[in-house]
C-alpha cells in the first residue's frame, strides 16, 4: 500500500524529470552549446535531421548498455549485487523512453531565441532548470537517468568520486562531438560557451538545492527505509 511519504517521493521524482527535460530542451534553444552530455545526441540530430529526442534515446540506450558491461566486468570499485544493479540499468530503457518523448515535445513547442539578450537569458534559465531537475529526481532515489546512472556506473567500476567520474563522462562526450562534427560537418556542432557555462554550473546548482531542501527531501526515503 503506498502511503503519502511515497506517493510525494515519486511526484517529486516525476516533477524532477519534467523540470529536467524542459532545462535540457532550453539549452538546445540558446544556441550557445547545449549540456556536455547531449551534446553527442544533439550533434547526430543536425548532422541526420532526425528529431533530437529520438537520438537522445538512442544515446542513452548506449549508456545503457555500457552500464551493464562495467557491472558485470569485475572493477576497483565497490561490487553490487549484480542481478539487482543489472536490472535497475534496464530499468532505464522505459524510462528513457518517456524522457525523450518528453523531448521531442517541447522542442516542437518551444521556439528559438533569436536575440542575443534572450538566448543568454534562455541559457541561464536551462542551467537552473537542470540543476534543479537532476537534484529532485537523483535525491529521490529510484531510477536514475542514463547519463546520472552512466556517472555513478564508471563512478563504481574505477573505484573513484563522482566529481571525477562526472568530469570524465562529460569531456568523452564533447570530444565525441567535436570529432564527429569536425569529420562531417567540418564544423563544431552542439559544443559552445554554454556547454562550458553548463558543466561549471548546473553542479553548483545542485549543490544549492540540496543545502536548501536536502534534509526535507531526505525525509521523503525515509519512509522506504523503514
Amino acid at each position: 500500500m503506498f502511503t503519502k511519504r511515497t506517493i510525494a517521493r515519486v511526484f517529486v521524482y516525476l516533477s524532477g524529470l519534467c523540470i529536467l527535460a524542459l532545462g535540457l530542451t532550453l539549452s538546445t534553444k540558446a544556441d550557445m552549446g547545449v549540456s556536455p552530455i547531449i551534446t553527442v545526441s544533439f550533434c547526430i540530430s543536425k548532422i541526420t535531421g532526425a528529431r533530437f529526442g529520438d537520438m537522445t534515446f538512442l544515446l542513452y540506450a548506449s549508456f545503457v548498455v555500457i552500464e551493464i558491461l562495467l557491472h558485470l566486468i569485475p572493477g576497483k570499485g565497490r561490487q553490487a549485487d549484480k542481478k539487482t544493479v543489472i536490472l535497475t540499468d534496464l530499468l532505464q530503457l522505459p524510462l528513457s523512453y518517456f524522457f525523450t518523448m518528453l523531448l521531442n515535445i517541447l522542442s516542437a513547442w518551444i521556439p528559438s531565441a533569436e536575440t542575443i539578450a534572450s538566448r543568454i537569458a534562455v541559457l541561464l534559465m536551462s542551467v537552473i532548470l537542470v540543476g534543479i531537475g537532476a537534484a529532485l529526481s537523483l535525491d529521490m532515489r529510484l531510477i536514475a537517468n542514463p547519463g546520472d546512472g552512466l556517472v555513478q556506473a564508471v563512478s563504481d567500476h574505477a573505484g573513484i568520486d563522482l566529481g571525477l567520474s562526472k568530469n570524465i563522462v562529460d569531456i568523452t562526450c564533447v570530444t565525441l562531438t567535436c570529432i564527429m562534427s569536425m569529420t562531417v560537418a567540418h564544423r563544431i556542432l552542439g559544443v559552445g560557451p554554454g556547454t562550458l557555462i553548463a558543466m561549471l554550473g548546473i553542479g553548483r546548482v545542485i549543490a544549492f538545492v540540496n543545502k536548501l531542501f536536502g534534509e526535507r527531501l531526505a525525509l521523503l526515503l525515509s519512509d522506504a527505509q523503514l
